[in-house]
């Protein structure tokens, strides 16, 4: 149902998008996590364009307005970016849509550290996230209908939900973000817990969600955003399944001592791909989690695969013992499974 909104979008956005003049260069840099031996750090360049900062006073069309100028801007290409952060720098060089990507091999402390990008005469910062041996169960979450109410059973409201809301007024899933802390006190240190939000909706909405994240009081974790270009490049626009499980598996194979607790909802096709996984890497996935919100009585539902009503109804210390059997055992830092 999400397809919908791809689909849907440049008409849907060109029709109400108002002539705006560009406002100089703006980057932008998305969560990046590391094993502690190597790096990977994406980013974008595009122009600028004023926007206020989004309010639960905003109307309608003032979101769908500001939801128009996340989407249609001008890419910077063949922009020089350089990157640093404490003890390394590097640079980068964008491509035809704006994005740069910079992979090295360095070794880094465990912790969040703050990446500083300039280029051109803009500049941001960024996290990456390098999880501690110590930190041995994971979280991978899903985004629409798991913790962000979007409804995507109903297009209709799908779409109002979307483009007709700032994050300000989007609605998150009661009880998940302090459910979300406490699975990840679990670890030794949680404030570098590996905690992943995997989201399916398109880097251009990346800002957005990050918002919602922190206005909603969720943990700190690296957010995952699909790829959206009019080139080769482009991740899979429609295919869910391809683009998720070939998440999922790069998480995998750069933390090869976590455990991860796979959390999604039945809106679409979470209990398929989490199912896959399990069955692909039984030793990897700790448990699974679904949020019900199908209104289809023959919706696949595997047996292996948990309720998330019961899971938040559940005593606060109540947590399976086998999300924290210790089993695997710790790998050095950069190995593979």
């Amino acid at each position: 149902m999400k397809s919908a909104v791809v689909r849907l979008l440049p008409l849907l956005l060109a029709l109400v998008s108002p002539a705006v003049l560009a406002d100089g260069d703006r980057i932008t840099l998305f969560p990046a996590y590391s094993d502690g031996a190597a790096l990977v750090v994406e980013g974008r360049i595009v122009e600028r364009h004023g926007s206020t900062r989004p309010d639960g006073s905003d109307g309608s069309l003032t979101n769908l307005r500001r939801s128009a100028r996340q989407f249609f801007n001008d890419e910077r290409q063949q922009q020089l970016i350089q990157l640093r952060l404490p003890g390394y720098s590097g640079q980068a060089r964008s491509d035809g849509e704006g994005y740069f990507r910079l992979a090295e091999k360095t070794a880094l402390a465990p912790g969040w550290h703050a990446i500083q990008a300039a280029g051109g005469k803009t500049s941001a910062v960024g996290q990456l996230l390098v999880v501690p041996l110590e930190n041995r169960l994971g979280l991978i979450s899903d985004l629409d209908d798991t913790i962000l109410v979007s409804e995507v059973t109903d297009k209709r409201r799908l779409l109002a939900n979307t483009f007709l809301k700032n994050s300000a007024q989007r609605q998150a899933v009661p009880g998940m973000a302090v459910l979300y802390t406490r699975l990840m006190a679990h670890n030794a240190q949680p404030a570098s817990a590996p905690l992943f939000y995997l989201s399916a909706s398109p880097r251009q909405m990346h800002e957005a969600i990050a918002d919602f994240l922190g206005r909603n009081a969720f943990p700190p974790g690296v957010l995952i955003t699909k790829r959206i270009t009019n080139d080769f490049s482009s991740e899979p626009r429609l295919d869910q399944f391809t683009y998720k499980t070939a998440k999922i598996e790069e998480i995998l194979a750069r933390l090869p001592w976590v455990r991860f607790v796979l959390v999604g909802d039945d809106g679409e096709r979470d209990p398929e791909i989490y199912d896959w996984v399990r069955q692909r890497y039984p030793e990897r996935v700790a448990d699974i989690w679904i949020r019900r919100v199908s209104p289809d009585p023959q919706r696949l539902r595997p047996a292996q695969q948990k309720n998330l009503a019961d899971i938040l109804g559940a005593e606060p210390n109540a947590v399976s013992a086998a999300l924290l059997a210790p089993a695997l055992s710790p790998s050095p830092q950069g190995t593979k499974p």
